[in-house]
């Protein structure tokens, strides 16, 4: 039985062939986005910016594709719940082939930079795909690996990338045999790496448009009366006890929601909460649903049942998913926060990584150079960065699921924002000694960075689509995680490279580290409460239907301990 039987047979399966569909369509971003790391410090100079000021203009080009995506990030995940996702997805695609040649063909630093601010603004993908997965997860203990494949395939991407940028930019320069300098590649000696990009993204767009299924669920005429039938689901009062393991009669629910998703009427689609279908009518196979860390994404049912098991009332729903109060509370903002916070200083650290190490030595090698680089070759760079990348992959494939699933989702994520201010501190140290110490340096820098940074994105985004009250609102929420994120990114790259050119190299990476602190003591602002020592982490900031008892059962448990 091939994938597509398999899960249409099964619509609880494991969406494996529409996950692989949405990883081709993520895979060819990285692709274009990282392929510039590699060589922007020196294009800068190419294109005539003093040597002096090389790092800060770099850094601008880098962010000058996040600070567009900021600014519309937010629009796209709201125009995604209206129109649906694939249309803003691949809209998003040909916004990326877009730029990338645009940029290969600048021949000055402003169109370069005007490209770049264009593919931001044009792609919308990040959130809207982020959503996308957690529409078509059904059962919460397939979450974390269905979570983990958008960042690996970000990682493998960015591999390709980076060692493409590294390998193919100036190619009349390094491949001489193959490409004239008269040519149209000695004109332009930066348009190969992002003709390959655009190859690559129009792959993406191709199989996107003929394969992916749309997972906005949309208001239907179907049905009796076209309205959902909660008569099969029990009462709230018929059940003598709820607690972690409350018995459910699972073909009720089941039946209910697969009816919600034929027969809807506007009004109730816009507003039904459908959290039975992504977390607890199928949260497993038994009778019985289990709160316990495996799974990770039945965090809420113990709050959320009355409102599934209990018709409607349209007035307080709309209320409800409409509400921003309701919508970005204090868990998801603080988790936004964490998330701005981490994706400040890893994009920092990767601006300042190919610098650093393209960057001239100030002092001799054997000595702290405060102010220079490393002094390595493009080609150089691509190495590292493939190398980390290939670490990277392996981490994401065979390391994060054991850890994550050992740990669990919020104490992973709690002890590698702590654990990440450390991966910063070794690499301004590196000159001081010679090879092949400062190799193996590196090496160990980017595994630290590599190992922190695949772990805390994707537990980041299934904590936040924990917290999230409804997945009508999903797709804003998710909008307003990646514009913030996206923030991050603009002013990270251009606050690195001015610490850089004014105070050296140190002092930026040590930027790095204080970001990185003031992270990790950000988690003591982050609302949870743990149902048992040893279960998933639940926030307690959406609980607004339990009782007064139960809120003052937990007050004492708000720090973080």
């Amino acid at each position: 039985m091939n994938l597509r039987a398999r899960e249409d047979k099964d619509p609880n399966a494991f969406p494996t062939r529409q996950l692989l569909i949405l990883a081709i369509c993520r895979f060819s971003e990285p692709i274009a986005f990282n392929s510039i790391l590699a060589y922007t410090f020196v294009m800068v100079k190419d294109l005539g910016i003093a040597e002096k000021d090389a790092s800060l203009y770099a850094g601008l080009l880098v962010s000058a594709y996040a600070v567009a995506e900021a600014l519309t990030s937010m629009g796209w995940g709201i125009l995604s719940d209206r129109v649906g996702r694939k249309p803003v997805v691949l809209f998003g695609l040909v916004g990326v082939a877009l730029s990338s040649l645009i940029f290969g063909l600048a021949k000055s630093y402003w169109v370069a930079l005007l490209a770049r601010f264009v593919g931001g603004a044009l792609n919308g993908n990040v959130s809207v795909m982020q959503t996308m997965v957690a529409e078509m997860v059904k059962l919460p203990e397939h979450e974390p690996k269905a979570y983990a494949v958008q960042p690996f395939v970000w990682t493998l991407g960015g591999i390709i990338g980076s060692a493409m940028g590294g390998f193919l930019a100036q190619p009349a320069k390094f491949y001489p045999s193959i490409f004239s300098e008269d040519g149209l590649f000695g004109r332009y000696p930066y348009l190969l790496p992002n003709l390959v990009s655009v190859a690559v993204v129009a792959i993406a767009v191709i199989q996107g448009l003929f394969l992916l299924e749309e997972t906005l669920v949309k208001p239907g005429s179907e049905g009796e009366n076209g309205v959902i039938n909660y008569q099969e689901v029990p009462a709230i009062d018929d059940l003598e006890s709820i607690d972690e393991r409350t018995p459910l009669r699972r073909s009720a629910v089941r039946t209910s929601v697969s009816r919600s998703r034929r027969h809807m009427s506007p009004s109730t689609s816009r507003s039904r909460p459908r959290f039975a279908e992504s977390s607890l009518g199928m949260a497993v196979e038994h009778d019985f649903i289990d709160l316990r860390r495996s799974s990770f994404g039945t965090v809420h049912s113990i709050v959320l049942p009355q409102d599934l098991l209990t018709p409607p009332n349209e007035e307080q729903e709309d209320e409800q998913a409409k509400s921003g109060e309701r919508t970005f509370n204090k868990t998801i903002m603080m988790l936004i926060v964490a998330l701005l916070i981490f994706s400040y200083h890893q994009m920092a650290a990767s601006s300042l990584l190919a610098t650093y190490l393209l960057d001239d030595p100030a002092e001799k090698r054997g000595t702290i150079d405060w102010i220079g680089g490393l002094g390595y070759t493009v080609h150089d760079v691509g190495v590292y960065l493939a190398v980390n990348g290939v670490l990277g992959l392996f981490i994401q494939a065979v390391i994060f699921p054991v850890f994550v699933s050992r740990v669990g989702v919020w104490h992973s994520f709690v002890s590698m924002i702590i654990l990440y201010p450390a991966s910063y501190l070794l690499m301004p140290f590196l000159s001081a000694f010679g090879e092949p110490v400062v190799s193996l340096g590196i090496y160990a820098s980017l595994l630290m960075q590599s190992f922190c940074g695949l772990i805390v994105a994707p537990v980041t985004l299934i904590l936040i689509k924990d917290a999230t009250p409804s997945p009508q609102v999903l797709g804003r929420v998710n909008g307003l995680a990646m514009s913030g994120a996206c923030l991050a990114r603009t002013v990270a790259p251009p606050l690195a490279g001015v610490f850089y050119a004014l105070s050296g190299s140190v002092s930026a990476w040590f930027s790095c580290v204080v970001v990185a602190v003031i992270g990790a003591v950000q988690l003591f602002w982050i609302p949870r409460r743990s149902i048992k020592k040893d279960d998933v982490m639940v926030d307690n900031a959406l609980t607004k239907t339990a009782t007064n008892e139960s809120r003052r059962g937990r007050r004492g448990r708000n720090s973080l301990s």
